[in-house]
Parts: C-alpha cells; structure tokens; sequence
C-alpha cells in the first residue's frame, strides 16, 4: 500500500506515526512544511511573521501546495493521509482519493484564524473519506462520523529506569522534588504562569524543595530520562487532544496531575497517584499529595492501548477498509 503523508508540521508524534506504518509494511511518502527551527531551512525568514495568521498560513500553503500537486499528478497513491486541519484545504484541493483526515487537537477544538480555523476544519472533515480524532471531545465537536485514534506511545524507548541514574544524568539534585513541564514557556494553552504559580503555593506548604522544570529544547531521544528524574509531570493545559507527555510519563510510571483537558480523564482514570483537576484550584491539593505520597504511578500497567503498534494497526485497519469500500464502489459503477 503506498500512502501519501501531508502535514504541515515536523512534529515528533507524526515522524514516529510514520515510523511505524513504514514498520508495517506502508509504503509513506512525506511532504511537510518543516518548523522554523531548522538552521538551514528555506522558511527560515518567514520568522519574524510566524504565528497563526492568515499571512504566515498563506505563505506557507504557496510554498507547499504546489509540492503536493507535483506529488499527485507524478504518482498514484493508494491513499492520501492528511495529518492536522491546518494542511486540510490542500489535501481537499487536490485530485487523488481516497483522502483519510487526522485532527490533532487545536485545529478543531482551538481559535487560530480568529476562531476560523475549527469551522475549515470542520467543512473539510466533512468531505474527507475517513476522519480520525484523539479523544471523544473531538469527535463530538465534528458534523461527520470519525474513528478516534489517540497517538501512540514508543514503549520500547519510555520506560521505567532508576530515578536516581536519571536525575545524575540530567544534572538535578537528588534531594529536591522535581516537577516537570515539558514545554515551551510560550505556548500559551500550556499556561507555564499557572504551573510557576501553583509549584510556589507548594513550596509554602512543603518543608522540601520543590522545584518547576520546564524543559522543552531537550532532544526527544533524552526525554525518558527526564520523566524518570521528575517526581511529577504538570499539565494544567487549557485544552489539549490526547497529550504525548501524559502517556509518556504513564509509560515510565511518572504520577500525572492535570487539568481535565482531552483524554486525561480517560488515560488517568484506572492510574494510581495521578490526579486529573476540574480547576486551577485543585492542582495545588493534588501536587501536594503526589509529592507527600513519595511513589511512583503505575501508568505502565495501562498505557499499552495508546503504545505505537496499536495506533499502527488501528491506522491501517482504517486505510484497509476504506480501500475495500472504494473497490466496492468501483465495481457497483462498473
């Protein structure tokens, strides 16, 4: 089966949603528009405007929409799989099907484009094949049927290992508590002031140290360590699809507190010493209590559901289906 990819972002989750679809067997092509981050990349003075505008967007769709013309008419794709509403539009205007839509999370259930962005989202879905979600508040939003599919997990690479060994290797002190916020301070839907806010009210009611790590430059090869040298993982997240940090700390048994935000809930709901929080207000009690517990969770009992093979196998039985269907179709005309 030979499957073209597009995505407007070079994010981790979807390299490794790759990954393992070429594992088993897909034949993926891959046409991203790459993050600025890249020292050498052609998007590179597209800096100073970056951001979710319609310029930066409009800028980038001239420069990748022509690729996935190019794509399309030069080979014959099995299925096209367009990854996040943002890239929608492209893969809807171009002229292979059958088209399979993946949602991420702020592209339905966010306000980019000045609360446009879920409504083109929302119509493309609409006229897209198949349609995958990561949690039920996703799919609920949607005027279409779709298969929820949380991303998944690489157990084989998050695991428990010594939180001692983990924390001499980051450099932390083994005698502090440590919570860890594996994001950029700057992604305002994290909310890094609330995490700094709420670890300080901590602080004044716990005799120890305990202090906020915010670690988002750190190659994702190291982030296993990191969850095993943390005591905590915070999200106090304003909305969120089906977080990779979240399994990704269940997978190394590393206790979760969160705001109730995509499928936390879900996830969190059989993990001991993890507490998902209907408010602000909750996060202090229950990062007091995980700390004062002094344990580890036992995320790893319940985190194979969401580990990568099984997001693979759910992806292919969807391409698989609706393949048949199409061929159905095909033969009914015929």
């Amino acid at each position: 089966m030979k499957v073209l990819q597009i995505t407007g972002s070079a994010m981790e989750f979807f390299h490794e949603q790759v990954r393992i679809l070429r594992e088993m067997g897909i034949e993926c092509e891959v046409l991203y528009s790459h993050n600025l981050k890249g020292k050498d990349h052609i998007e590179s003075p597209l800096r100073v405007i970056a951001g979710h505008n319609p310029l930066y967007y409009g800028i980038r769709a001239s420069w990748l929409y022509p690729r996935i013309l190019r794509s399309s008419f030069a080979e014959k794709y099995d299925v096209i799989h367009v990854n996040s509403g943002i890239v929608a539009p492209m893969g809807i205007l171009q002229p292979q099907r059958p088209l399979v839509l993946t949602l991420w999370g702020d592209d339905l259930l966010g306000d980019r484009l000045g609360g446009f962005q879920p409504e083109v989202t929302k119509f493309c879905a609409e006229r897209s094949d198949r349609v995958i979600v990561r949690s039920q508040e996703m799919r609920d939003e949607l005027p279409c049927e779709a298969s929820i599919v949380p991303s998944g997990v690489d157990l084989s690479k998050f695991k428990p290992i010594d939180p001692a060994d983990a924390r001499a290797a980051v450099g932390w002190n083994n005698n502090d508590i440590h919570v860890l916020f594996p994001y950029p301070t700057g992604r305002e839907k994290k909310r890094y002031p609330v995490a700094k806010r709420t670890v300080e009210d901590v602080n004044r009611s716990f005799e120890g140290t305990v202090r906020l790590r915010q670690v988002s430059d750190a190659d994702h090869e190291e982030m296993p360590l990191y969850y095993n040298a943390a005591d905590v993982l915070l999200l106090p997240s304003l909305r969120e699809g089906s977080p990779n940090t979240v399994k990704e700390a269940m997978a190394c048994n590393l206790p979760v507190v969160s705001t109730d935000v995509g499928d936390v809930r879900e996830r969190l709901g059989p993990v001991s010493n993890s507490y998902v929080c209907s408010d602000d207000s909750e996060l202090v009690d229950a990062l007091l209590a995980v700390i004062e517990s002094g344990g580890r969770s036992d995320g790893r009992d319940h985190v194979a559901e969401v580990g990568l093979q099984r997001m693979g196998e759910r992806i292919v039985d969807i391409y698989e289906s609706l393949l048949e269907e199409t061929e159905d179709r095909q033969r009914t005309v015929v």
